[in-house]
C-alpha cells in the first residue's frame, strides 16, 4: 500500500476509535457507572462538569455526584467533529439526554455540547479534557432551567 493509503487507513481508524470512546462513554454513564466512564479519561484527564475534576477519581466522585440524582439517562450523541493530529485529537459532538429524577421519576430533557481533547495513552484514545457545555434543559414543569449566559457552540459568531 502506499503512504497516502496508509495514512488514510490509519486517520479512519483513530476516527472510529474515538467515535467508539464517545459512544462508550455514553453508555456507561446511561449505566449509572461513574467509575467505567472515568476510565474514559487519561491519568491526568481533566472533566468539566460544572466545576473541573482532575483525574479519574475526582471525576468519577463528581459523577457520582450527578448520576445520583437520576433515575435513568440516556444520552444521545450527533454531528461529531473529530480533528486528528498525530496522539491527540480535538472532538466536538452535541448531545441530547432524557433524564428520569431519581425522587419524582418526572422528566428533563438537556441539550448540550461535548467538547474534547484527546490523546492517545499506551495505545488506547482517551479523554485528555473533556467540557459540558449546556445550551438548554426543559425540566418538569416545561420551564427551561440552563443558565442563559452559557458558553454555548464553540466558535459561535455575535
Amino acid at each position: 500500500m502506499s503512504t497516502e493509503t496508509d495514512d488514510t487507513l490509519r486517520q479512519i481508524v483513530d476516527e472510529r476509535a474515538i467515535e467508539r470512546l464517545l459512544a462508550d462513554y455514553a453508555e456507561r454513564i446511561d449505566a449509572k457507572d461513574p467509575e467505567g466512564a472515568a476510565a474514559c479519561f487519561c491519568e491526568d484527564g481533566v472533566g468539566i462538569y460544572w466545576q473541573e475534576c482532575i483525574g479519574p477519581a475526582a471525576i468519577t466522585e463528581r459523577l457520582t455526584g450527578i448520576l445520583a440524582g437520576f433515575h435513568a439517562t440516556s444520552h444521545h450523541l450527533s454531528n461529531i467533529q473529530i480533528q486528528l493530529s498525530g496522539d491527540t485529537a480535538t472532538a466536538l459532538s452535541y448531545v441530547y439526554a432524557f433524564h428520569r429524577y431519581a425522587e419524582t421519576l418526572e422528566p428533563m430533557h438537556y441539550w448540550g455540547r461535548w467538547v474534547d481533547e484527546l490523546k492517545r495513552e499506551s495505545g488506547q484514545w482517551k479523554f485528555a479534557r473533556r467540557e459540558v457545555i449546556g445550551v438548554g434543559s426543559i425540566n418538569p414543569e416545561g420551564r427551561d432551567t440552563a443558565d442563559l449566559n452559557h458558553p454555548g457552540h464553540p466558535g459561535r459568531l455575535p
